[in-house]
């Protein structure tokens, strides 16, 4: 009898480690590799070399069980997810590029993430950010576009490495010229669009922003008024030359 429960107990062990097991996504590794070239998408390439092996990753993100996981795994399992079904996306010819084509892109069309049909829109604003609760995801969230983030030339991990990661995103994200300019003597900033998007997630804009500025723009962003801004946004596609 002994013998049985021990046994028994060692099945359970390994049952509650399988279950625990974290997702592999080397695959979506290997597809990035050499072809994303400062932050944009050989997306020719891709489909040229990689295409199997990102069929392959996307296919396997239908049978994913992130409610097995732990939060880590779970908010990388789904950054990587979004980014993934983008660069198929565009692959197969599909693109943000126009207000036309946005709705299909983001809403309408609907892929096999997790037991479930999900459209791009469900798995940020659905999955992603509920579980997250963290602005930084908005600054590794690729969504094709030129404006967007510069996309990783290799997936998230669920170690510390994730939030590493955040944060350096962060940090490039926002000393980029492009999404955010600062006028010191006029005491204007101007951010990209993303955060005239999601305010309820960034909360105040400029503490924001000063937290990953040089120390001398970080006192003088934290003191006094300033006019807040938004650039306009570049929808044409983030395609390596």
């Amino acid at each position: 009898m002994i013998r049985i429960l021990q046994v028994w107990c060692l099945l359970l062990a390994f049952s509650g480690f399988a279950m625990a097991a974290p997702f592999d996504h080397q695959g979506l590794t290997e597809v990035l590799r050499g072809h994303v070239v400062d932050g944009k998408v050989d997306y020719a390439g891709i489909r040229r070399d990689r295409w199997r092996e990102l069929k392959a990753y996307v296919q396997s993100l239908g049978a994913a069980n992130p409610d097995t996981f732990s939060h880590k795994e779970q908010v990388a399992f789904w950054l990587n997810s979004y980014n993934a079904l983008v660069i198929q996306s565009i692959c197969e010819g599909a693109s943000p590029s126009s207000v036309f084509s946005r709705g299909g892109f983001f809403r309408r069309t609907k892929f096999l993430v997790a037991g479930e049909q999900r459209s791009l829109d469900d798995i940020e604003h659905r999955a992603l950010r509920p579980l997250a609760k963290d602005p930084r995801v908005h600054f590794v969230l690729v969504c094709g576009a030129n404006s967007c983030p510069q996309l990783q030339a290799s997936a998230f991990s669920a170690g510390g490495e994730l939030e590493s990661e955040l944060e350096n995103a962060a940090r490039q994200y926002l000393n980029d010229p492009k999404n955010v300019s600062i006028d010191f003597n006029r005491r204007k900033i101007t951010l990209n669009r993303i955060f005239d998007w999601y305010k309820e997630d960034f909360g105040e804009a400029v503490p924001f922003v000063a937290r990953y500025r040089p120390a001398p723009e970080r006192a003088q962003l934290l003191q006094g008024a300033w006019k807040v801004d938004y650039s306009d946004y570049d929808w044409s596609t983030n395609q390596s030359p």
